[in-house]
């Protein structure tokens, strides 16, 4: 898929997910993807030392995520709550760490993860996948850039599970948004129930 706007994105999805077969082969649709960067601006909310999580449309069977990453950020090694997700990097450059999982790690407690597999640096145009039977991994920014990465998750995700490696242990955590359909949101807001899209 060649330059288009966000919004034409979110129709074209979801009616690729209303069709038999419903979201498998998005990631040949995202690969290459480059969103117009005026359709992103009012979900572009950064923030020093962190990313945020900015919600484009949520309904039943799909969620639609820009991610904004200031330089030096990495997410926390994480799952997706046994969801699909796709994720395309629309600006700079990331690391991306793949988790085996050993022991436990379907559930709070004990999860022993095996050594990452390391991908990048990669770049604009990149699409990862993550299934629910290798789902764990670890996002980091490189470089002194910010970035952007465009998030295809096949159900809501609200919370997921989040690993300590040293401790062989992980915990759930809750998610929250930074803004919801490109509005700012105070932390108490960022995870409340959100309406869904119809």
């Amino acid at each position: 898929m060649a330059d288009a706007c966000l919004r034409e994105f979110v129709r074209m999805l979801r009616a690729r997910r209303a069709a038999p077969g419903g979201l498998a082969g998005v990631d040949a649709r995202m690969a290459g993807l480059q969103l117009e960067p005026a359709s992103l601006k009012p979900y572009l909310h950064f923030l020093p030392g962190r990313y945020t999580r900015n919600l484009v449309h949520r309904d039943e069977g799909m969620e639609i995520i820009i991610n904004c990453w200031s330089p030096g950020v990495a997410s926390p090694i994480h799952d997706h709550d046994g969801q699909e997700c796709w994720f395309s990097i629309q600006r700079g450059e990331f690391l991306l760490e793949n988790y085996p999982l050993l022991e436990g790690g379907t559930q709070p407690g004990l999860a022993r993860l095996g050594q990452p597999v390391r991908v990048g640096p990669v770049g604009a145009g990149h699409v990862d996948f993550r299934d629910p039977g290798a789902s764990i991994h670890r996002v980091s920014i490189a470089g002194n850039a910010p970035g952007i990465t465009l998030h295809v998750y096949a159900g809501p995700v609200a919370s997921c599970l989040v690993f300590d490696p040293r401790r062989h242990r992980c915990a759930s955590h809750t998610l929250r948004y930074h803004s919801i359909f490109g509005r700012p949101v105070r932390p108490s807001e960022g995870r409340v129930p959100v309406p869904l899209h119809v």
